[in-house]
């Protein structure tokens, strides 16, 4: 079930920086960590993640609470008891199982993005911007545009 948006990912998700970005934006605002890399992948790849966001929420939202934060909720509670060791192990392989599912629906949906003609960063942040308008919310996405992208300009 591996694809190219799930092995940028790993590789990116790896640096620290992106990883406490994308976590941040996740536990402040309840944004989803998959459709953040996802706007920065398309971007990258030169499509514009803009108008297929709201699609991309309503595909991968009920996997997204009926699995993968519920497997999440329940490794959390997990890693509190001593007990449960073996258990969370298990437990972060599901999650992560669970995430790649939704990547792979994201994946899927990006062949219907748009190529662009504007630069990398700008594609990211409209994307970006537009998703926490869908969700209502409003932040800085200025950390992880630099954490995903550190050789270019983000400001």
């Amino acid at each position: 079930m591996s694809h190219a948006f799930w092995d940028w990912s790993l590789e990116k998700y790896d640096g620290s920086d992106v990883k406490s970005a994308c976590l941040d934006l996740q536990d402040t605002f309840g944004l989803n960590v998959n459709i953040l890399l996802w706007c920065c992948w398309l971007a990258q790849e030169n499509r514009d993640a803009s108008a297929l966001i709201e699609q991309a929420v309503h595909t991968i939202e009920p996997w997204s609470s009926n699995f993968t934060c519920a497997i999440r909720e329940i490794r959390q509670q997990a890693s509190e008891d001593p007990h449960a060791a073996s258990l969370y192990k298990s437990l972060l392989a599901c999650e992560l199982d669970a995430e790649q599912i939704e990547q792979s629906m994201l994946f899927d949906l990006a062949s219907a993005a748009q190529e662009a003609g504007c630069g990398i960063i700008d594609l990211a942040r409209t994307a970006l911007l537009t998703y926490a308008d869908i969700k209502g919310v409003e932040t800085d996405f200025t950390p992880l545009l630099k954490a995903v992208f550190p050789d270019r300009k983000t400001v």
